[in-house]
């Protein structure tokens, strides 16, 4: 099997195992950031495919209709990514606004900060081999897909602020004497 073929269905398989994860921290805090960023992790797996696809369609070889190749399929590839990227940001706000209606306290912020930031890690270590692969083999799909990724661990990390933020009095953490302990917000 080709290196871009085993490196595209890796993607798919680092993906599934993200999504799993952060759908995992959502469930365990209830989180509507956490529900957000797993959300983005189903996006992953789709342009992921996409990228297979479009990775393997690509290495066919020329033809009467294609005299110079396939390879430029792999642009459509990240133009999907794009669209998809676009979806899931429509999705995300209609949930936020969901949790600004009816705002619940985060249950475990603790477990699922953990459990994102192990999904970060997993994103940003496949982010980096996926644009040095695709930029290697000339893949735009691969370097597409690996940016989205990189992305992913940005936004991943804004939540964990967020989370944080929430959770985290603002009085730095010191109670006043006589007040009761702080109740964590929605996130």
């Amino acid at each position: 099997m080709d290196i871009k073929l085993k490196v595209a269905a890796g993607s798919i398989l680092v993906g599934v195992a993200v999504l799993g994860i952060k759908y995992f921290a959502y469930a365990v805090t209830g989180s509507i950031a956490l529900y957000s960023d797993a959300m983005e992790s189903l996006v992953n797996v789709a342009t992921a495919v996409a990228a297979l696809f479009a990775v393997r369609l690509s290495m066919a070889p020329a033809d009467d209709n294609h005299p110079y190749g396939h390879h430029k399929v792999e642009y459509f590839s990240a133009v999907l990514a794009g669209s998809l990227i676009i979806v899931a940001a429509l999705l995300i706000v209609r949930e936020a606004w969901a949790g600004i209606q009816n705002p619940t306290p985060i249950a475990a912020p603790a477990e699922g900060l953990l459990l994102s930031g192990v999904a970060s890690l997993l994103n940003a270590g496949w982010s980096w081999v996926l644009i040095r692969q695709g930029r290697k083999h000339r893949s735009p799909a691969l370097v597409a897909d690996g940016r989205h990724l990189l992305s992913d661990v940005v936004t991943s990390v804004g939540v964990a602020i967020g989370i944080l933020l929430s959770v985290v009095p603002p009085s730095g953490g010191r109670r006043r004497r006589g007040s009761s302990p702080p109740r964590p917000r929605c996130g």
